[in-house]
């Protein structure tokens, strides 16, 4: 098979380098940290040139906020599969967060990230605002479709359970790793889960 030629060859060979890029980003970021990481090491990664790498990224921010919006696409992807029961989806989110801790140093980005970005004029600030409320948006109509299906009690103030979610997920990230990831974090949110779930959930059961 020939390989394409013209614009749209071209598109779509610099999409398939872009994503090798990223996907080499994540994993250094996610093993040595963003600090540690230079771009000349990501370069090396993903296997071009310094020169090859700039031509993409002109410097080491927007690489690091290109990726940010690449690993939440892929949190976002993942989700499409899971079923309308909101305990399949509490389910999911402890599998994401076990394999989100495989990574420390994208926890460590997430969080300082995610806190810095709260300031009107940081450059990842509408990024970061968007996504977290999408994220609760989505919860909250996942849990009121929970309700209407009849899995989950009538009546519930399903935005503020889902704020409630979001910001207990921000806080213990926060504190798992000012404790030195010194307790076992999934644990801990499954335990709050559970307890959710027995108050909410129409036959007062938990995991």
């Amino acid at each position: 098979m020939s390989t394409p030629r013209g614009p749209r060859g071209h598109y779509t060979a610099g999409r398939a380098r872009r994503t090798q890029i990223l996907e080499a980003a994540l994993l250094r970021f996610g093993q040595d940290g963003y600090r540690k990481t230079s771009l000349a090491r990501v370069a090396r990664d993903a296997e071009i040139t310094d020169a090859g790498l700039l031509h993409y990224f002109r410097d080491k921010q927007r690489l690091l906020l290109a990726v940010v919006e690449f690993w939440h696409e892929r949190m976002d992807v993942r989700w499409e599969r899971v079923s309308d029961s909101v305990r399949d989806a509490f389910r999911l989110h402890l599998e994401d967060t076990a394999e989100t801790l495989a990574m420390p140093g994208m926890v460590e980005l997430a969080v300082v990230l995610g806190a810095e970005a709260t300031a009107a004029d940081h450059p990842a600030h509408e990024h970061f605002t968007t996504w977290q409320e999408k994220g609760v948006r989505e919860l909250t109509d996942r849990l009121l479709a929970g309700s209407r299906s009849g899995e989950l009690l009538a009546g519930l103030d399903h935005e503020a359970i889902a704020r409630e979610c979001v910001a207990m997920d921000m806080g213990l990230l926060q504190q798992w790793l000012a404790a030195g990831r010194a307790f076992d974090l999934v644990a801990v949110m499954r335990g709050h889960l559970d307890r959710l779930l027995r108050g909410i959930s129409s036959d007062g059961q938990g995991f």
